[in-house]
């Protein structure tokens, strides 16, 4: 009997490990959502004369056809989604746990730190939008107000700006940290995923993808500002399948 014990705290464990891997998964899709809901139309500037402004950034263009309701939503799919990523954090941890504490604690701690901003940014991007429609809705009746809500909209375009810098440094940061764990061969993963479960890479190849709209049809729209949440899915989407059968974790101890 007793003999069962480890084997079922063994599949318990990576039944555990499973769910953290989906958790990232999850998150990352409802981030993708968001990106499409917020900024997942095409830029018209013929329709919005508000695009010719000095100081407006044409990429906000993308953000002004959509309603109230689905900047909300797209806001609040991500804020919702941010949570999930920390038991992802712990899904990192537990694939680079075999190579040892101390290389797998750092990359999963410092990308889990990473994970504090994104729900301010995701969900300020509402703001920023709303900030933009009301400029161009003002735009006939004042152009004081109209002045004033640009200056708003800059300035949360500033504050998401500042907060980006954070969330990208320690993003790579802990993708070196994973990737140069994994290439030793002795985590839980295979050596040739090193640069793909640890995050930075796809997402800059995702950010490339859609930054340059090669999706075909629509979606080269509504994919143009998802290249983050892509390479996030990618990476979690492919760590959990390579820790599913659970093989090299470590089984826990009583």
């Amino acid at each position: 009997m007793a003999s069962l014990r480890p084997r079922k705290r063994a599949a318990r464990h990576t039944r555990l490990v499973r769910w953290a891997g989906l958790s990232g998964v999850a998150g990352s899709a409802l981030y993708a959502l968001g990106d499409v809901l917020l900024l997942g139309s095409k830029v018209e500037p013929d329709r919005h004369p508000i695009l010719a402004e000095p100081e407006v950034d044409t990429k906000v263009g993308a953000m002004l056809p959509a309603s109230t309701t689905r900047l909300t939503a797209g806001a609040l799919s991500g804020v919702f989604g941010s949570p999930l990523y920390l038991a992802a954090a712990w899904h990192l941890y537990q694939g680079l746990a075999p190579a040892g504490r101390a290389r797998a604690f750092a990359p999963a701690a410092v990308l889990a730190a990473a994970w504090t901003t994104p729900a301010f940014i995701h969900g300020t991007f509402f703001h920023w939008a709303e900030a933009y429609k009301a400029a161009e809705d003002l735009a006939p009746v004042s152009e004081p107000a109209k002045r004033r809500m640009l200056d708003q909209a800059a300035a949360f375009g500033r504050a998401i700006g500042i907060v980006y810098w954070p969330f990208g440094i320690a993003t790579v940061a802990a993708s070196a940290l994973a990737a140069a764990a994994v290439a030793t061969g002795r985590t839980a993963y295979p050596r040739w995923s090193a640069p793909f479960v640890a995050p930075a890479l796809p997402i800059a190849v995702a950010s490339a993808v859609t930054g340059a709209h090669l999706p075909p049809g629509r979606a080269k729209h509504l994919l143009q500002g998802a290249g983050i949440s892509l390479g996030h899915l990618a990476s979690y989407g492919l760590s959990t399948v390579l820790l599913w059968s659970g093989k090299r974790l470590i089984a826990p101890r009583d």
